[in-house]
């Protein structure tokens, strides 16, 4: 390493740490421009608590065996109740796709599925805290900018 690389470095290790003590940044706001994109928003501190008793499936499938409502849910929009602890409370920006699966699960009784769940997920509770983060989510906003098509079907290295 030479003089001038270590000068550099020392230069520019001190210039952050004086930027850092005399500039307040709010945590809340840049979080928000660095995942907003990605449509990831700050979790309230009573979610945040619960998403633990949450995202303790044990992929059982008590709940699937014991669902009554199999026969009036629609294959394309309902896999099974197991989905809800499975997956939306573990992916969180994947709200969109949520409206059709919770119409779904709520002809159900979900008492009946808390009852017989090993892991004691409340499935009541799980139901009403997702739907209240997936109301404060933006619609209709893609996830990342698509990647450009190529022209042709070709390999075009120019």
């Amino acid at each position: 390493m030479t003089i001038g690389a270590i000068l550099r470095l020392a230069y520019y290790f001190f210039k952050r740490l004086i930027v850092r003590a005399l500039v307040r940044s709010d945590g809340v706001a840049r979080f928000q421009a660095n995942y907003g994109v990605e449509r990831l928003l700050p979790l309230s501190p009573t979610h945040r608590a619960s998403l633990a008793k949450f995202s303790g499936c044990l992929a059982c499938g008590l709940c699937d065996a014991t669902f009554t409502e199999y026969e009036r849910a629609s294959r394309a929009d309902f896999r099974g109740p197991s989905d809800l602890p499975l997956s939306y409370s573990r992916s969180l920006p994947e709200y969109d796709a949520l409206d059709p699966y919770l119409a779904q699960i709520r002809r159900g009784d979900l008492a009946a599925l808390e009852a017989v769940c090993p892991a004691g997920i409340p499935f009541r509770a799980l139901v009403a805290s997702v739907q209240e983060h997936a109301s404060s989510m933006p619609r209709g906003e893609r996830l990342a900018p698509a990647l450009p098509r190529p022209k042709s079907g070709r390999f075009d290295p120019g």
